[in-house]
């Protein structure tokens, strides 16, 4: 009687343990975990003793202490006095700009590419392929070095292209008009913050509009009802902020050279570093999105696609409707993997002086802990990097429940 009751306590469903497939799986996970957890504490028990026996400064109170080192390029307001956590602040937000904007126009970009590798024109198709071919097996350190040497031979301030008197390119950057506050700033972030309400307004009315027509069958523009909605919101509250003010919430600041040319005052200047990381970035991305998004709207069947063309739909309609509505849900998982590697990629900025996390970074190296400085370094790219894998994880979820 003990021996089956043993033999019954080592089964799991009816099946012994050493055989049931779920109770190897959760066996081995935990095996893995505890070695896994194991070579991180002996890793770090060995670099802790080193830094120790060597009397490697370290710690994390430097923080504290003032910088007094200028940041060329900064999104946020910056002085030399400020702290080095907030001079970590800055340079991160130059780094997640440079990220949000690169992604954006990798993904445009890489979608238009990938669109035009499968046209039935065939010069287009082979000019994208060329495109793909050669971006894709070029290393983007030498695209980041090879677009800033010809931003250099761009003319000084002095001799800035200038297009109408309101854009001017130079070797030092770009500068174009920029809304900016007419008087106080609390009537403009009050407009701005009822403006991105509208724009709410907006998507929710294309949504509404969207599952009302295919539910009843009648066109309701729900594009155009959107967009519509999002800018009457805005109009109005325009009206009534500037009515209320006296003055319109933003005014369109203009650059415009001063003294004998030799510098550009208002609007928005965007250096030299910045311009060529963004270009090369998404030069470089976007040839590896186009091939995600030409396997995602080719895993589509054709039959889809014929069939929508037998209704007298156009082609354009059958890819907007039809074809990359499913093609989105093969997309999207490795194109979040680029957008990791965009933010990843960008730490290359220090070969050309832009200041972002990475090169603002070493140059701390010099007058704090350098393990320290690079352990915050690699917490802030995972960071970024979680936030990237956590869209993909939101989409991926909602893409199951909506398939569901």
């Amino acid at each position: 009687m003990a021996g089956h009751h043993t033999a019954r306590l080592l089964t799991y469903q009816g099946i012994p343990v050493w055989r049931h497939i779920v109770v190897i799986q959760w066996a081995l996970q935990v095996l893995s975990a505890v070695a896994v957890a194991g070579l991180v504490f002996w890793f770090f028990t060995n670099i802790s003793n080193a830094i120790d026996d060597r009397d490697i400064p370290y710690g994390f109170s430097f923080l504290e202490r003032a910088y007094q080192t200028p940041i060329g390029e900064h999104v946020l307001p910056y002085d030399s006095s400020d702290t080095y956590a907030y001079a970590f602040l800055v340079a991160a937000s130059n780094t997640v700009v440079l990220a949000i904007v690169g992604v954006i126009l990798a993904i445009s970009f890489g979608t238009l590419i990938g669109i035009a590798r499968i046209s039935s024109n065939w010069a287009l198709s082979r000019l994208a392929l060329a495109y793909v071919e050669f971006f894709r097996n070029v290393p983007v350190l030498v695209l980041i070095l090879f677009t800033f040497y010809i931003m250099l031979l761009l003319p000084p301030v002095a001799e800035s292209y200038s297009v109408g008197g309101r854009v001017y390119l130079h070797n030092g950057g770009l500068a174009v008009p920029w809304p900016t506050p007419a008087g106080q700033a609390l009537p403009a972030l009050a407009w701005l913050a009822l403006a991105a309400a509208g724009a709410a307004a907006g998507v929710l009315t294309h949504r509404f509009l969207t599952r009302r027509e295919a539910v009843t069958g009648h066109v309701s523009y729900p594009l155009t009802a959107g967009i519509a909605t999002a800018l009457g919101i805005a109009l109005i509250f325009w009206i009534v902020i500037a009515l209320l003010s006296g003055a319109a919430p933003l005014t369109i600041e203009t650059p415009a050279p001063t003294g004998r040319f030799s510098t550009i005052e208002g609007g928005l200047h965007v250096r030299a570093g910045a311009i060529v990381m963004l270009i090369s970035l998404v030069i470089y991305t976007a040839a590896f999105i186009a091939e995600i998004v030409r396997a995602g709207i080719q895993s589509v069947g054709k039959g889809q696609t014929e069939a929508a063309l037998a209704t007298g739909l156009h082609s354009v309609g059958v890819l907007r409707y039809i074809v990359f509505p499913q093609a989105v849900r093969v997309i999207v998982p490795p194109l979040i993997s680029q957008c990791l590697n965009l933010t990843k990629n960008s730490s290359l900025a220090a070969a050309i002086g832009f200041a972002d996390l990475t090169n603002v970074a070493i140059t701390m190296t010099q007058t704090a802990p350098a393990i320290s400085i690079f352990l915050i370094i690699m917490a802030a790219y995972l960071l970024m990097s979680l936030a990237w894998s956590a869209i993909g994880n939101i989409y991926n979820w909602r893409a199951r429940i909506v398939g569901t």
